[in-house]
């Protein structure tokens, strides 16, 4: 059974090394778990009135978050949704994030704003990109859309930059 864990660790301690070692890389994360509230509602006075926030479960896992890059010496460049959920995950585990208001929940958005939001995002990769690596915490259909990777809450999709601010995944993996 320990024999089938190896090679995962292994191709997750390259990807670690990658993150720390290798310029222009992106690390896509969905916000941790949240209940309650709406979705797709956002405030935009930033008060979460009517948002999905996260559950205690859900803030321990963004202060491990945090603990897992820290333990590794990798301090990331963090960009953000501005929806509560991501917002929170992103200020527990790091302690600040950049937030755009074109980079919410795009699954009921309609195709100029999901056309926005591809380019906002790869906007701010294509700025941003460089010696530090960049997390994204977003949703699952914002990740899906920018990566073709489905994730959970504690998966990891690690991509390369492109000048462009394009996405090339090279791996991916779960939160220890």
């Amino acid at each position: 059974m320990l024999l089938g864990l190896v090679p995962v660790a292994g191709a997750n301690d390259l990807l670690w090394e990658r993150m720390r070692s290798e310029p222009n890389i992106v690390v896509f994360m969905r916000h941790m778990p949240s209940t309650g509230g709406k979705p797709r509602v956002w405030d935009e006075t930033g008060g979460c009135k009517g948002e999905a926030r996260l559950t205690p479960a859900g803030q321990a896992g963004a202060r491990k978050l945090g603990e897992v890059f820290a333990a590794r010496a990798i301090k990331p460049f963090v960009i953000s949704s501005p929806m509560c959920r991501c917002r929170d995950t992103a200020t527990l585990a790091f302690g600040h994030a950049l937030l755009d208001a074109e980079l919410r929940e795009v699954a009921s958005a309609d195709a100029a704003q999901v056309g926005a939001f591809e380019r906002k995002a790869s906007s701010l990769f294509a700025r941003h990109r460089g010696r530090v690596p960049i997390v994204f915490i977003s949703h699952r259909p914002n990740i899906e859309l920018l990566t073709l990777e489905l994730v959970d809450h504690g998966d990891l999709v690690v991509g390369k930059i492109s000048e462009a601010g394009e996405v090339e995944v090279l791996g991916r993996m779960r939160l220890p």
